[in-house]
């Protein structure tokens, strides 16, 4: 079963998020902050068993987040584990161009969209 690591402040989306990737067969592990994600991030890093391989098969990340912002996450995340797939979705327009131009792993899907 494939584990992804889902960074939303959003409450009510979060929830969205995880039981979207539930009912699709994922296994959703989920993070209300910027720093919160980056200590579950670290936590599962210690318990991968090959040292090459990402702890999750996406991080999903919200920009725009209390204590650190989705591309200071994801700077982080990459730092420690270069090989980890990562989306970062935003209402804000002009991050898609600053997180292609400093993050080029890093895939943007911009904000409102619709589960269906």
């Amino acid at each position: 079963m494939a584990k992804i690591l889902v960074a939303e402040d959003e409450p009510e989306l979060l929830r969205a998020f995880k039981l979207l990737l539930q009912n699709e067969g994922y296994h959703a592990v989920t993070a209300k902050d910027g720093q919160e994600c980056i200590d579950v991030y670290k936590s599962e890093l210690k318990k991968r068993t090959t040292e090459n391989s990402p702890p999750f098969d996406m991080v999903l990340l919200d920009y725009r987040m209390p204590k650190k912002n989705g591309a200071e996450v994801a700077i982080e995340i990459l730092a420690l584990c270069p090989t980890q797939k990562l989306m970062m979705v935003t209402a804000f327009s002009g991050v898609k161009e600053l997180i292609d131009v400093k993050l080029k792993k890093i895939y943007v899907m911009p904000k409102p969209f619709d589960f269906d």
